[in-house]
């Protein structure tokens, strides 16, 4: 059990408890958060602000190059097809033979004679 320091007479109670008027109340001697510690809170701040925005702005100009490409991938997708139904229609034997009717050629109308070797016999 402890004893009550009040209760001893050799202690002095302020000295126990602490004296108030002994107490440093200047304002100048209190801790206050130093000047450079707000600055470097505002620097990294200022910086985090400066990445979200570069950020922000980064992000929007991948997703407009996004869609720009996919714009233009539907356009060639179209322009092929289109490519391939015109060469599809050009190489039919009707199409020839319209574009080489000038020129003096014509359609084959007789079918072709199979050629075959007369064998050699022992």
């Amino acid at each position: 059990m402890e004893e009550n320091p009040f209760l001893n007479a050799d202690i002095d109670p302020q000295t126990v408890m602490g004296d108030p008027s002994s107490e440093v109340t200047d304002p100048q001697h209190e801790a206050p958060i130093p000047m450079w510690s707000w600055v470097k809170f505002a620097l990294v701040g200022f910086a985090l602000m400066l990445f979200y925005i570069y950020n922000s702005h980064h992000a929007n100009k991948a997703i407009r190059k996004k869609e720009q490409l996919i714009k233009e991938l539907k356009e060639l997708h179209s322009e092929r097809i289109s490519l391939e139904s015109q060469t599809t229609n050009a190489s039919k034997q009707s199409e020839l033979s319209k574009r080489l009717e000038g020129s003096g050629l014509r359609e084959i109308t007789t079918p072709p004679i199979k050629l075959t070797k007369p064998r050699e016999q022992d």
